[in-house]
């Protein structure tokens, strides 16, 4: 399935179809970066500024004026809180911010490279929406066996935090929707990890090995959680999200894997927090599982191509498959 046609064709993705010279223009990427991260930094204060300002009055604490704003900021940091309040608080954080310092960079970037923002997302003509569901879909069915494998093997006494974070229904039926904020939040990191820096890699070289480890090495150091376990498993998700994009020619598909590894995190694994639950040592089992979540990702992305009624369905044509002649699809 996974032939060396594949492989090197990933270089002559048409998801790279229009980066040239100019964008490995020294001045026009220091500009990029340096114009991205500032002007992304204020745009995410801003929006945990619109978050957290609005909470604290509704908890009460908008009479204590900055003090107030301090004390919601302490236990919205906090590891060990687990207040439902708070808990959507973080998730609504998570897509404010998260979201929108990626698309601040990126429409900055795009308006330098003279890029139009929608070719950092697709190579098609139109964002191809049902794409993104069907990441959504095959993403959960693919972790689902590890997801009860972990559970199998937790620590005793370790339950769901979807049933842990509230005692009654209507509690638990709000924190599953605002699983779903996690979904723009996705988003937007693809759109900066494998939409604006993939393209920036291949504007240097375009070494498959290179296009999908380099981006997701990023992708991992950027979440600043540098334990071994977690920092290999977000380096290895990062790199089957690189190969989505790369074979699909757009981000939709791995937007879709991507939000639904979070949500099922948060409502099965643990609460969104701040803080690393992961072990200090990287163990078998560790090992095993993400190169079983490696092996779902490249498995997923090759039966959207391969199978013809799936593919058309969600709007993925043959000439939007990376390689165009060593990846035809064998069913229909």
């Amino acid at each position: 399935m996974f032939g060396l046609g594949v492989w090197t064709g990933l270089a002559e993705s048409v998801f790279l179809a229009d980066v040239t010279t100019r964008d490995r223009d020294p001045a026009r990427l220091a500009a990029t970066v340096i114009g991205g991260v500032c002007v992304g930094v204020v745009a995410a204060i801003a929006c945990w500024t619109l978050v957290l300002v609005p909470y604290t009055f509704l908890a009460g604490l908008g009479d204590e004026g900055l003090r107030g704003l301090g004390r919601v900021a302490a236990r919205f940091q906090d590891p060990d809180e687990r207040d439902l309040g708070i808990t959507v608080l973080r998730l609504l954080e998570t897509t404010a911010t998260d979201g929108v310092f990626p698309l601040a960079f990126v429409a900055l970037a795009g308006i330098i490279a003279g890029h139009r923002l929608r070719r950092y997302v697709t190579a098609a003509m139109n964002i191809r929406w049902r794409l993104l569901l069907v990441g959504l879909g095959l993403a959960t069915l693919a972790m689902t066996p590890l997801l009860v494998v972990d559970r199998l093997t937790a620590t005793a006494g370790q339950t769901f935090p979807i049933l842990d974070i509230a005692p009654h229904w209507t509690g638990r039926l709000i924190y599953s929707l605002s699983a779903l904020l996690l979904i723009p939040a996705a988003a937007a990191e693809e759109l900066l990890f494998r939409g604006w820096l993939l393209r920036q890699t291949a504007a240097f070289t375009r070494q498959p090995a290179v296009l999908i480890i380099f981006p997701a090495l990023v992708f991992s150091a950027a979440h600043f959680d540098f334990t071994p376990d977690a920092f290999l498993t977000r380096a290895l998700m990062g790199a089957g999200f690189a190969y989505m994009t790369l074979r699909l020619g757009g981000v939709e598909f791995s937007t879709g894997a991507h939000a639904a590894n979070n949500i099922l995190i948060v409502l099965f694994v643990e609460p969104l927090a701040f803080q690393s639950t992961a072990p200090p040592d990287l163990t078998a089992g560790a090992w095993l599982e993400d190169l079983a979540l490696v092996a779902g990702y490249l498995s997923i992305t090759e039966a959207v191509v391969r199978i013809g009624p799936l593919r058309r369905w969600a709007g993925v044509r043959l000439d939007e498959i990376a390689p165009p002649l060593f990846g035809a699809p064998k069913f229909g």
